[in-house]
Order: structure tokens, then C-alpha cells, then sequence
């Protein structure tokens, strides 16, 4: 049975053991995120008053989100306390919470737009859709959801999955199955593509 991997352990040397991995690609482990975030920002043509970061970690998207939505409320959440401590000093100013039932009804409705970055990976197959419940209860109606997801067919995605020690709990997740998890929920697949190819992740925006 695969351990769950604890976040809280990672956090303080998350940054230096991913700019480690990626160092192959020849690009700053920032380059990737500011990538995603901008690719967001072409995909929607309005700023979005309230942005949530689900499962932000470290909070290593934050400033690229506030960057290219200046005008935005920029918040962030995670089940890591460690995590979460990082990435409000990193970040300050920011609205960061825990995930709980708590926050969940506390923040119901609130958010324009939520981004997820290759999180849904490390949750267990078997409550991933709770996940996805939490997060359609915290969208506002006629929200935006992006969701990113490492390829599971990229032979170079695997090998840095398998070799990366935060990665060790992994499933990683085919496109039948992201969009499936939103079955139910009122999203309606707004657009999907393949995008970064070294490594490549794929991308589904829903409404």
C-alpha cells in the first residue's frame, strides 16, 4: 500500500527539491507555474473579483496569480499547516486557510475563479470526488475551475514523478477520469488541451 506523503515534513525544501528535479529542462521550477497561470489569463477575458489556489502548498503560483490579476483577491488553501505557514510568509497580505468543514461552508460561494495544479494526484482515488464537492461548494454559479494534471502517458512526466520524493503517494490521473469526477456537479467542460510537453501536463477549464 502506497504511504500517504506528509506535506508538512516537505515543505521548507519543497522549492530547492523541485528546482533540482526540473533542472534538466534547462528552466527555473518557476517558469512552470508562471506558465500555467498565464495560460489562465488568456483563457478568460474578464478579472475575477475573488481567486482561490486549491491546494497552493507553498504558495509557489501566488504571486504569478497576483501578477497577472492585479485587480484580483488572491487566496490560497491546503491541508498542510507547514505548507500554508511557508507560504504566507512568502506571501504576505494573502488570504490563506486550512481545509476543513469549517472553511469550506465559511468560504461557500465565494470564489470567481478556482485554480488546481496537479493536486488531484495526490488525493486517493477513492474521495476524489469529496474533493471536488468542496471545491464546487466553494464556486460561485458561472465560476471558472482550471485544473491542471501531469500526462500520465508522458514517459519523461513518469520519471520525474516516480523519482520525485513528494510524488511517492502519485496515481496520476487519465482524462476520462478529471472529467468524470466533475459529473454531477453542474460543471460543463469549457475546453481541454495537452500544453507544457517537457514535462506535459493537461488542462481542463469548466464553468
Amino acid at each position: 500500500m502506497t504511504k500517504k506523503v506528509d506535506f508538512d515534513k516537505h515543505a521548507e525544501e519543497y522549492e530547492k527539491i523541485l528546482s533540482e528535479d526540473l533542472s534538466t529542462f534547462g528552466e527555473e521550477s518557476g517558469y512552470f507555474a508562471e506558465y500555467k497561470i498565464k495560460l489562465v489569463k488568456e483563457k478568460i477575458t474578464y478579472n475575477p473579483k475573488n481567486i482561490l489556489d486549491f491546494g497552493c502548498g507553498i504558495g509557489r503560483n501566488l504571486k504569478y496569480l497576483k501578477k497577472y490579476f492585479p485587480e484580483s483577491n488572491i487566496s490560497g488553501c491546503d491541508i498542510s499547516p507547514k505548507s500554508i505557514e511557508v507560504a504566507n510568509r512568502n506571501n504576505p497580505g494573502t488570504d490563506f486557510f486550512i481545509i476543513n468543514d469549517e472553511n469550506i461552508i465559511e468560504h461557500k460561494n465565494k470564489y470567481d475563479l478556482i485554480f488546481t495544479s496537479c493536486v488531484f494526484h495526490h488525493i486517493k482515488p477513492d474521495i476524489r470526488k469529496d474533493s471536488m464537492s468542496i471545491i464546487d461548494t466553494m464556486l460561485k454559479e458561472k465560476g471558472l475551475f482550471f485544473i491542471f494534471e501531469h500526462n500520465p502517458y508522458n514517459p519523461v512526466t513518469r520519471k520525474i514523478v516516480k523519482d520525485c520524493i513528494w510524488d511517492a503517494d502519485a496515481i496520476l490521473l487519465k482524462t476520462k477520469e478529471t472529467i468524470s469526477l466533475t459529473k454531477g456537479k453542474g460543471f460543463k467542460l469549457r475546453d481541454k488541451k495537452y500544453t507544457l510537453f517537457f514535462p506535459a501536463f493537461y488542462i481542463f477549464q469548466f464553468f
